[in-house]
């Protein structure tokens, strides 16, 4: 009987959009080569109370998050020389969330057009104008070269910028205030400021034994694992796995595997370990408070519902890709050059 199959092998549904990158990369799920103690907080794992504590929260959340995006690949060069390169568009900006006044706001867009390529070759500043009769036109600022030179330093390029534009907007803007939390989404640079929590909701490296991975099974939604460190060169940090989500979107009830909804966050390890468990208790509140549901959301409960909003904000000011992509080809046929 089929009914056997699937009680024996225990499958169930990968809740993400089929649009989307997955959750868990099983394939990418590799070990990862930086040491972690995982007894930082609790040497037995197995004794660690999942349950959040009753803790004060922050009255200002801040979320920040960036979008690229690949406008148009190039591959060229002089004479005999291959090098590949990119026009793309990057977007970051923020979300200020004051709880006290249930209100939310976005600010600080930084919307950028970038121009980079591979084999150290150097990228002009670059007008490209728009259709007749409009003034307006697309400004591409040269990005820093890579040595490297191969299809995929497109992608690492407009990606880099992204990064470095977040750190930029989360240090010009957001200095450490009482009663504030800055939550950027995805992993954090080491050169992050100190009050900033990284939110990652895909995992591609176990940074976790066996033994202590064992636990992410059996979070409930609300609970969190011990903090651990992780002692990357140049960026040691805390970090903790957190189970997102609520009793309505329960992975059971929906069918869903036992690892759905579960995130990891980061946070400096300048920050005093009993400062860091503090912030980790508080996050067991906020993020599954501001967690997505099923039904607004493919990528729910992980992408939070202000990050969501920004994303979507964010593409409305990179403008029309097509319409974009359209301009550059124009550009580039005028001088003779093919994409």
């Amino acid at each position: 009987m089929s009914f056997d199959f699937w009680r024996e092998n225990n499958f169930r549904l990968e809740p993400w959009g089929s649009d989307y990158q997955p959750p868990i990369d099983i394939e990418e799920l590799s070990e990862s080569k930086s040491e972690v103690d995982p007894t930082v907080e609790e040497t037995d794992w197995s004794k660690f109370c999942k349950r959040r504590p009753q803790i004060d929260l922050p009255q200002r959340l801040i979320f920040i998050d960036g979008r690229r995006r690949i406008d148009a690949a190039l591959v060229g060069g002089s004479g005999n020389t291959i090098n590949y390169g990119v026009f793309g568009t990057i977007a970051v900006g923020a979300v200020l969330v004051d709880r006290s006044t249930h209100t939310a706001k976005s600010e600080n867009f930084n919307i950028r057009r970038i121009l980079g390529f591979g084999g150290n070759q150097k990228a002009p500043l670059t007008h490209i104008p728009c259709p007749f009769g409009s003034g307006a036109e697309l400004v591409y600022e040269p990005a820093e070269p890579y040595v490297e030179n191969n299809p995929d330093i497109r992608k690492n390029l407009v990606q880099n910028a992204m990064l470095k534009a977040e750190a930029t907007l989360a240090k010009q803007n957001y200095t450490m205030q009482a009663d504030t939390l800055v939550i950027r989404d995805g992993r954090l640079p080491y050169n992050s400021p100190n009050f900033t929590v990284g939110y990652v909701k895909t995992m591609h490296k176990n940074y976790l034994s066996e033994k202590h991975a064992a636990l992410l099974w059996e979070l409930k939604p609300t609970e969190r694992s011990p903090i651990f460190l992780i002692k990357e060169q140049n960026r040691p940090h805390w970090s903790w796995y957190l189970k997102s989500g609520n009793s309505q979107t329960n992975s059971q009830s929906l069918g869903y595997h036992d690892l759905h909804g579960i995130v990891r966050l980061e946070l400096s390890n300048e920050i005093p370990l009993d400062t860091a468990q503090k912030i980790a208790d508080q996050t067991t509140y906020l993020i599954p408070e501001y967690a997505s549901h099923p039904y607004k959301d493919p990528r729910a409960p992980q992408n939070l519902t202000p990050v969501g909003a920004l994303e979507r904000e964010l593409g409305r000011r990179m403008g029309d890709a097509n319409l974009i992509k359209r301009r550059v080809q124009h550009f580039l046929a005028s001088l003779g050059v093919t994409l």
